[in-house]
């Protein structure tokens, strides 16, 4: 698609100022408005199923619709379902203590208000998703909302814009479209907050230019997610959802586990077990409409490149190639899941994060060593744990440092309507989702003090003081 980077952030400035024009703390969205807003989003992508994985299948050249209907279609089903049936709840003042104060009048609460204008950056893998799934937290939270898809989905970036120029109006949520230039601009602007989905390294320049504005910025971001098998664990069930996970969206899922850590003893069962479950799901690659190419030529040349490296370097490479194809295929961008066992922490498929259908293998002799080799790294956005051992689960689970994690199973943490997701240090920072979590990450909470009976003895305790009896009293306050 071509476009007009002057016109593009010319419109982009434009509704931005519109969205701040009518952003106001007098005339703040009612509870009544926002449940219409969240419930356009739901017709929006209920109606729209079908032109929305169409959209995302020109994006790709080949994406299982299932992932399409799980990445962008369900999350903001349920999340917006969720979010209405408490938003009048979420709305009242939260009440905190005031203690024996209380009975002389004394009131303090919490008023959770707008912040005001939110961008939301989502990225190619999910654009849709998580493009509506921050937008029904900041909208529920009474913001006004702009949406930035991602440059490298612009068939899906053009379909949003359409459908949601139809239903809302553009101070309430709009779509800015257009390439780099316009992202650079989106970022740049000064936002009441800016969440943004994607790589580290563009997480980096995002933060830089919200910086200017004093932007407060969630980032969501990625890093390589261990999944550290256990010596009592069933490898053939541990295996079989670790290879499923790695190979949806052809591996390009930020939760997805990046690398296996196990014990010895366990590797071959480990890698027939991921061989069988992915050859079983997969019966065969290039002409299968279910299984999903990598991106862009660039992103699929980067995960060859990784595979041709470690191979290179003498590292045991397994290819699960159903139906023997011929496979990787630059013509359809379509990578088999690949296993790389062991490689020395030099090379790029142990530096980076893949993003692909790649899954790096590492063998370990103790706990304590597989442990050392996750802090070792930058912190991931989660950490999955296979086994049966509770001491040795907990000790993982406390003695590392993730955005989330998740025992016997993957990604279910990152779904949670109570919990919050986001990641910690390199993997992101800040939270959003997880219900009244996601609506908080959008809200001012301004705390009020409703001075009582007390108030006419306060000055008192103004300085200069005027008695030897309230510098005592105060003192012995804090224990002097």
């Amino acid at each position: 698609m071509s476009y007009e980077p002057a016109r593009e952030i010319e419109e982009l400035n434009r509704i931005f100022q519109l969205q701040k024009a009518n952003s106001s703390p007098s005339n703040a969205p009612s509870y009544e408005e926002r449940l219409d807003r969240l419930s356009r989003i739901e017709r929006l992508c209920r109606d729209n199923e079908r032109e929305i994985s169409a959209a995302l299948e020109k994006d790709f050249g080949s994406r299982n619709p299932d992932m399409t209907f799980l990445a962008d279609i369900y999350p903001q089903l349920s999340h917006a379902r969720h979010a209405k049936a408490r938003l009048k709840q979420w709305m009242k003042k939260e009440r905190t203590p005031s203690g024996l104060l209380g009975l002389t009048g004394q009131r303090t609460y919490i008023l959770h208000e707008p912040l005001g204008v939110v961008g939301v950056m989502s990225p190619f893998n999910a654009p849709v998703g998580l493009a509506f799934d921050p937008a029904i937290d900041a909208i529920a939270a009474g913001n006004s909302v702009m949406l930035r898809i991602s440059e490298n989905a612009p068939h899906a970036a053009e379909l949003i814009k359409s459908l949601v120029s139809a239903r809302f109006k553009a101070e309430e949520m709009a779509v800015a479209t257009g390439g780099l230039e316009v992202s650079r601009a989106f970022a740049a602007l000064p936002w009441d907050k800016l969440l943004f989905t994607g790589g580290t390294e563009v997480g980096k320049r995002i933060l830089s230019a919200a910086a200017e504005n004093l932007t407060p910025v969630i980032l969501e971001l990625g890093g390589k997610s261990p999944c550290v098998i256990l010596d009592d664990a069933n490898v053939a069930e541990a295996g079989m959802k670790i290879a499923r996970v790695r190979q949806m969206n052809a591996g390009q899922v930020c939760v997805a586990g990046d690398y296996a850590l196990l014990p010895e003893r366990h590797l071959e069962a480990f890698i027939e077990a991921v061989v069988r479950a992915d050859r079983e799901a997969y019966p065969s690659i290039l002409d299968n409409g279910e299984f999903t190419s990598v991106i862009h030529q660039a992103a699929y040349d980067r995960l060859v490149g990784y595979i041709a490296e470690a191979e290179a370097h003498g590292c045991r490479v397994v290819r699960s190639k159903p139906a023997n194809e011929e496979v990787p295929d630059p013509a359809t961008r379509k990578l088999p899941l690949t296993l790389v066992v062991n490689p020395a922490d030099h090379l790029k498929v142990s530096r980076n994060e893949a993003f692909g259908p790649i899954l790096s293998v590492y063998t370990y002799a103790a706990l304590d060593d597989a442990i050392a080799f996750v802090n070792g790294r930058e912190k991931p956005l989660a950490l999955y744990v296979f086994g049966r051992n509770r001491r040795a689960i907990d000790k993982i689970i406390g003695s590392t440092s993730s955005g989330g994690v998740t025992v016997n199973d993957l990604i279910l943490h990152a779904g949670s309507e109570t919990m919050g997701f986001g990641g910690v240090g390199h993997s992101g920072m800040g939270r959003y989702k997880g219900g009244f979590i996601g609506y908080q990450a959008f809200s001012n909470p301004k705390s009020v003090f409703e001075q009582g009976l007390l108030g006419r003895f306060m000055g008192f305790f103004f300085p200069p003081f005027k008695s030897d009896r309230t510098r005592r009293m105060l003192r012995r306050r804090v224990g002097l």
